[in-house]
Parts: structure tokens; sequence; C-alpha cells
């Protein structure tokens, strides 16, 4: 804004001369570039910021699937364990079942 504010030295028709024209242009251009190499600088980061940021959530959620992956291993060796258990209570219970089938029968 500081150009703005300058006071230039006009020639006789009231118009800025070349050289100062040429020097203010000149600041100009360098402010934009300055300015844009701000911006680029601040985008950078920004990104990079939320880079970091998305990579740790990855990380996290990895983390997760291989407790849940784990946890799962460990539901079905239990289930499987009982399942072991149940086979072996119904084989177990199968003489019953005959006695009863036989006293039916003695029944008749």
């Amino acid at each position: 804004m500081s150009l703005a504010l300058k006071h230039f030295e006009y020639d006789n028709n009231n118009a800025l001369s070349k050289k100062e024209f040429e020097k203010a242009y000149l600041e100009l251009s360098e402010r934009i570039r300055l300015i844009d190499q701000r911006i680029s600088t601040k985008a950078d980061e920004v990104v990079l910021t939320m880079t970091l940021s998305h990579r740790q959530e990855i990380e996290e959620l990895q983390s997760e699937i291989i407790h849940l992956r784990s946890e799962l291993k460990r539901v079905k060796q239990q289930t499987s364990k009982q399942e072991v258990k149940q086979v072996t209570y119904i084989k177990q219970s199968n003489p019953f079942k005959s006695w009863f089938k036989k006293m039916q029968l003695a029944r008749k």
C-alpha cells in the first residue's frame, strides 16, 4: 500500500515520468513476487500439515485393524474350542438317548 501513498513527480502535462513509472512498476512487481512466494510457502506448509495428519490417522487405523484381527482370531479360537466341547458333550450324551429309546420300546 505504500505505493498508493507515495508522491510521484509529474511532468508539465500532469503525467508520470517514464523513470518514475518504471521504478514504481518494478517495486510493484517485486512486491507481487514476494506475496506470491509467501502464499506458495504457506500452501506448502498447509499441505505438509495435512499430509502428516493423514499419515498419523492411517497409522492409527492400521494399528486398530491389527488389533481387531488379533481379537477376531482369539474369538474364533474360543468358538472352535467351545464347538469341540459341545461335540464331546453330544457324543457323551448319545448313550442316554439310546437308553430312552430302548425304554420307549419296552413300554409298547
